[in-house]
């Protein structure tokens, strides 16, 4: 598997002085000198041994777990947003969209195949544009975009689906 390199953290578990794992974290990360790499690698190691503690610990269970990282504000935070994200992409229906796409181009364009040909194209495109943007832009700026933009082609989705705008979306085809 050329395209997949090993964990650098599963390389540094194996051997802590892995010259094959700095050279992974160095092209993951993009690090340009050894001194950048070893903190990189004493982050790893620490986090290790910081696991294989709290496995050894009786106490910690995923429960308890839990509860730490709702009591820390920052955590607490980056939880929230991570499972309001990940809820707002399942209810937001756009799975719905991918795959009943043909049902929805049927009487809208003579080959509903292409359209959903198109809705995949654009989907791919958009990926490609977002992760160009991820590495430009300020993240939470993009999030509220999309969030924006899931919010309107949901509304614009249920009202085609209803019928108030079918006069309109056979117009543009």
């Amino acid at each position: 598997y050329p395209f997949l390199i090993e964990s650098p953290r599963w390389l540094l578990s194996r051997d802590r002085g892995s010259r094959r794992a700095r050279r992974v974290i160095t092209k993951l990360r993009g690090l340009r000198n050894e001194h950048e790499v070893d903190i990189e690698v004493n982050h790893f190691i620490s986090a290790s041994h910081a696991q294989a503690c709290d496995k050894h610990d009786d106490h910690t269970s995923s429960g308890m777990a839990l509860m730490t990282m709702l009591k820390d504000k920052q955590i607490r935070r980056l939880l929230i947003c991570s499972l309001v994200l990940q809820m707002a992409q399942q209810l937001s229906g756009i799975n719905a969209v991918f795959y009943y796409s043909t049902m929805f181009f049927e009487g809208l364009i003579d080959n509903p195949l292409l359209g959903t040909t198109i809705v995949g194209g654009v989907n791919v495109l958009a990926t490609y544009v977002a992760l160009l943007l991820m590495e430009n832009s300020n993240r939470r700026t993009l999030i509220l975009w999309s969030a924006g933009g899931m919010f309107v082609s949901s509304i614009a989705l249920v009202l085609c689906l209803l019928g108030y705008l079918t006069k309109i979306a056979s117009l543009s085809f």
